[in-house]
């Protein structure tokens, strides 16, 4: 069986390499901190917790066993850092919407991504997903802004495709009744 990239990182990390170690952050960097700012809406937040997420990765990666790939297993321990701050942060008071999401513009049904650029909807739209609970946010966050299909999304957040699936439809309906002046029918 051939390895992949980032198992070979890993295998070079375990072995006393730090340099391996690096290397996996500045691959997924970018990718976990737009994964942290989707969930929180907040640049400095994302910021923190993604960094927070690699220190953890860091920590644990004696654990990682390759059942999953290594960018699984950074997502899960991610989206668990940002429910985490998100519920302490709902304790504390509303999740603050200062920063907007930025994409591109279409019928958000079928792209939900690229209909974050209309200003107006944006803004309802951003206010609309904050809203959820952490658990629907975060399958939402996962299947329509970072395109993961169901079985992945399951992987990282540690449960079922049904339970995936329950969460999403929960949160379709949420952000349907929320956004029905946008949403024909």
């Amino acid at each position: 069986m051939v390895k992949d990239e980032d198992a070979l990182l890993v295998d070079r990390f375990k072995k006393g390499e730090e340099k391996a170690f690096n290397e996996l952050v500045k691959k997924y960097m970018k990718r976990i901190y737009y994964l942290a700012y989707s969930l929180t809406n907040n640049h400095a937040d994302a910021l923190d917790l993604s960094q927070e997420a690699f220190i953890k990765a860091y920590r644990s990666i004696h654990r990682f066993r390759g059942r999953s790939s290594f960018y699984t297993w950074l997502y899960r321990i991610t989206v668990n850092i940002c429910l985490n701050h998100l519920k302490r942060e709902a304790r504390k008071k509303e999740v603050s919407f200062d920063e907007r999401i930025e994409v591109a513009q279409v019928d958000w049904w079928i792209n939900p991504k690229k209909a974050l650029e209309n200003k107006e909807l944006q803004e309802n739209l951003t206010k609309a997903i904050g809203s959820l609970p952490p658990q629907q946010k975060a399958v939402f966050t996962l299947r329509y802004l970072e395109g993961l299909p169901h079985k992945e999304i399951a992987s990282i957040l540690g449960c079922s495709i049904g339970n995936v699936k329950a969460n999403l439809f929960q949160a379709l309906q949420k952000l349907r009744n929320k956004l029905k002046g946008y949403v024909e029918g």
